[in-house]
């Protein structure tokens, strides 16, 4: 499998903290979006990990998700 799947991620919470290590270093996986209500929080992590592609949507914007065909 040589093609990266794009994901979106719902959440950083204490969930989405374990999940967001976990999906970054597997590295079969792009995280295009990232869902969460506290943008500013979700701004936080996309810096601090470094993931200048991915794109934060407020919750409330959420369904550009599913229009995505990543």
């Amino acid at each position: 499998m040589s093609e990266r799947l794009g994901v979106a991620l719902f959440g950083v919470g204490r969930a989405g903290m374990i999940h967001l290590p976990n999906i970054l270093r597997g590295g079969r996986a792009t995280i295009c979006y990232l869902v969460e209500r506290d943008v500013d929080k979700a701004k936080e992590v996309v810096q601090k990990y470094h993931m200048t592609d991915t794109i934060v949507l407020r919750a409330d914007d959420a369904e550009h998700v599913y229009q995505d065909d990543r």
